[in-house]
């Protein structure tokens, strides 16, 4: 049996100070919950013993801090993906995936779409669609230099399953893993 792993990219600190603030204000306000934000490039299952450390400096390894340009802010009936940013496909982050993919115990069926949630909470469409007519992003792109791996619980579906998943390993770019 293996564990559940995801590997998410967050944010450099100018754009991580904007993200977590708007993801601290939205769950004020609507008595949501807050997290770090992060990019999820990917999820899946690995050994026991798998070196998640080897396997995450074998993915980054040449890459240095790089950005993903902004699409627009939307919304889903999706838990982790309530209210997001959603970003544009990136050959650099497909090729982490991709990597990190072939060295889990059973690849998973995880599709890459880069988005950064803003909140997690089942809210109306109508609501959504009213929040998200809010938000104003600062930049058209948004600058990521570290990537940090987390052993999650079998599904991402409530507060207590992100709240019991734990950073295990965290991973600047470029540089070194810990």
């Amino acid at each position: 049996m293996g564990q559940k792993v995801a590997f998410w990219l967050i944010p450099a600190t100018a754009d991580r100070i904007f993200f977590q603030e708007a993801i601290d204000r939205l769950a004020e306000n609507y008595a949501a919950f807050s997290f770090t934000p992060h990019v999820t490039i990917y999820w899946g299952e690995f050994a026991d013993d798998a070196s998640l450390t080897e396997i995450l400096e074998q993915a980054v390894r040449g890459i240095n801090a790089f950005s993903l340009q902004c699409d627009r802010v939307l919304y889903t009936d999706q838990f982790t993906k309530t209210l997001f940013v959603q970003f544009h496909p990136s050959i650099i982050l497909s090729q982490i995936t991709e990597s990190i993919r072939k060295h889990s115990q059973s690849p998973a069926d995880f599709t890459l779409n880069p988005h950064l949630s803003l909140m997690y909470k089942h809210l109306d469409a109508d609501v959504k669609q009213s929040i998200a007519a809010t938000i104003s992003l600062p930049r058209t792109e948004v600058f990521f230099d570290e990537i940090q791996v987390l052993l999650t619980p079998d599904t991402a579906q409530s507060q207590a399953d992100i709240e019991n998943s734990k950073s295990v390993i965290s991973c600047q770019l470029p540089g070194s893993c810990e």
